[in-house]
């Protein structure tokens, strides 16, 4: 067929395609993408539109492999990049996931698999789920430190404090060089009302890594709800010459503070150490 013939007819393909994916039938919008590929192997508009069957059947998996495919071919066409970075944007973390669920059905024993998910789930802020997730890593070795770091942050989150302390304090039992975990435990503490436990652990961060900006604040802040503004001040102007412009945003609603909010001292520090608002 020639080649001005080919484009026609893989053009007419790919239209008739369209109109049975506008209409639902997306088998058969399918078999019309597949002959327009078919025609023409090294064309990537019928990969893209395939891809977004795929997509409308659940299939995330052959639709990337697809648009993959279409970018191989189209390297330089922006259509190939706009529609891969939509799927991305939208459907990867999915996609992910059932990838990772496909590795546990395989080889259900996989600890790091159900960290991920968890994780995944965490950052979405779907605490349910990323307890189970955790849940799921200790059913399979209860002594995982990092199975039960996690399970502990998801239930500090939660408010859970307590709950969140025998998970954290286990796993700095585990861990115990880990200092942002012994920091998290310090949270916890803090949370829960148990200031002297919580001090002692941050002053001992805050003591071996001067540039850890969480044991810093969080030791400034422990000073300051007990009204100790001469204490609390120099781990706040450390945390502060760390990251200032975190400092400030946290310093807005910590309750921690609210006791020494009106200290001359301490509006003297917000003035001249933290960048102030425009405008």
């Amino acid at each position: 067929m020639p080649a001005n013939q080919t484009d026609t007819k893989v053009e007419a393909l790919n239209q008739r395609g369209i109109e049975l994916a506008d209409k639902g039938w997306l088998e058969e919008a399918l078999k019309e993408f597949g002959r327009a590929i078919e025609l023409a192997p090294k064309a990537a508009f019928p990969y893209l539109n395939r891809a977004s069957v795929y997509v409308e059947q659940g299939r995330n998996l052959d639709a990337l492999q697809d648009l993959l495919t279409a970018i191989r071919l189209a390297p330089q066409d922006p259509s190939t990049h706009y529609h891969l970075g939509i799927f991305l944007a939208q459907r990867g973390v999915e996609l992910g996931k059932a990838e990772l669920h496909s590795s546990l059905q395989m080889e259900p024993d996989q600890i790091d698999a159900w960290l991920q998910i968890g994780a995944i789930h965490a950052e979405r802020g779907e605490w349910p789920e990323a307890e189970a997730a955790y849940q799921a890593a200790l059913d399979i070795d209860p002594s995982d430190p990092w199975a039960n770091r996690e399970l502990g942050l998801v239930l500090l989150d939660r408010g859970e404090v307590h709950e969140a302390i025998q998970y954290l304090r286990f796993a700095r039992q585990q861990l115990p060089e880990d200092e942002e975990l012994e920091v998290d435990l310090a949270l916890a503490y803090m949370q829960a009302g148990f200031h002297s436990k919580a001090e002692k652990g941050l002053r001992t961060v805050a003591g071996r890594s001067p540039q850890n900006l969480h044991a810093q604040y969080n030791l400034a802040a422990l000073l300051a709800e007990r009204g100790d503004l001469d204490q609390a001040m120099p781990f706040l102007e450390a945390a502060a010459r760390i990251h200032a412009v975190r400092v400030k945003d946290w310093l807005r609603e910590d309750t921690f503070f609210d006791n020494v909010r009106e200290s001359p001292r301490f509006q003297e520090f917000v003035k001249q150490s933290l960048p102030q608002d425009v405008g």
